[in-house]
């Protein structure tokens, strides 16, 4: 090929493919911050999550509808939640990467097989143009958006104690 064939041909590239190259990184400079800002969003998450579900224990105390609920900490990523009735629950949340996984089976009345009729919530960081983290429902018409941990934390609850 002669040199003219192939500055013409480096040009084309340029400008063809100069939009995809910035696409690119753009997403390469998104998914890194999912990652990065990720972590501290899930445990802030978790720790407000943590703390709604404590005062719901102490505002339950004594009265009929109180019920051992359990908060276990598997990992940094990983936190599952249980309680015996009223109602009963058994839920598994997990961080993977960009997303944040909410695996459940609740009931309104005491302890049912936590094996049957699991409901499971994607939620998927989102990064804005400007930089900012939000998570998002993944699935549905009209998806959720949680900018901060603790927004996230009571849409939980309020999914996992609701009667």
């Amino acid at each position: 090929m002669d040199k003219e064939r192939i500055a013409n041909l480096a040009q084309d590239i340029r400008q063809k493919g100069h939009e995809a190259a910035e696409s690119f990184g753009r997403s390469q400079h998104h998914a890194e911050i999912a990652t990065t800002r990720g972590k501290p969003f899930f445990a802030a998450f978790v720790t407000s999550l943590e703390e709604d579900v404590n005062e719901i224990k102490r505002q339950l105390q004594g009265d009929v509808t109180s019920s051992d609920t359990i908060f276990q900490s598997i990992s940094p990523a990983e936190v599952k939640l249980t309680r015996s009735r009223f109602p009963w629950f058994d839920a598994h949340i997990l961080h993977q990467d960009s997303i944040i996984v909410l695996d459940y089976a609740k009931g309104l009345g005491v302890a049912g097989d936590p094996a049957l009729d699991r409901k499971t919530c994607h939620f998927a960081f989102h990064v804005a143009d400007d930089d900012t983290l939000s998570i998002q429902e993944s699935f549905g018409e009209d998806p959720r958006r949680f900018h901060r941990p603790e927004e996230l934390a009571v849409y939980v609850v309020e999914l996992l104690f609701k009667l």
